[in-house]
């Protein structure tokens, strides 16, 4: 009897059982990236998080959008955008837990809308 399926999987459950909790930070920052919000104020306030992102203007933030796979994407609203992440953690085996963030702004560099969550990978 081949028993390295089921220690395959025995091993998987027990790594996804260890999984630490949700991090408190995207709705931490949810909370307090506001509509509103300046586009300056917006970025040292990354930074301070030790955010890694980058500002794009409008056109290359639609360009981002339609090309993504992911639905989930906001909409420019007339401004720029900041698409970044924000590393969580790191396991001995090569796996790590981000949050990652979109943030759009209007015409006049004022926060339109936001959205921070966190992805998990596994290698």
């Amino acid at each position: 009897m081949n028993l390295r399926p089921l220690v395959v999987c025995t091993a998987l459950l027990s790594l996804s059982a260890c999984a630490p909790a949700p991090s408190p930070i995207p709705a931490e920052m949810q909370a307090e990236f506001q509509p509103g919000m300046s586009l300056d104020d917006a970025s040292q306030r990354l930074s301070a998080r030790g955010t890694t992102f980058s500002l794009k203007t409008e056109a290359e933030c639609a360009a981002l959008v339609e090309r993504s796979p992911n639905i989930s994407q906001l909409r420019p609203r007339g401004g720029p955008c900041i698409f970044g992440k924000i590393p969580l953690s790191k396991t001995w085996f090569g796996g790590h837990t981000d949050v990652i963030l979109q943030i759009v702004f209007s015409a006049d560099n004022t926060l339109a809308d936001a959205h921070f969550e966190e992805i998990g990978s596994l290698l």
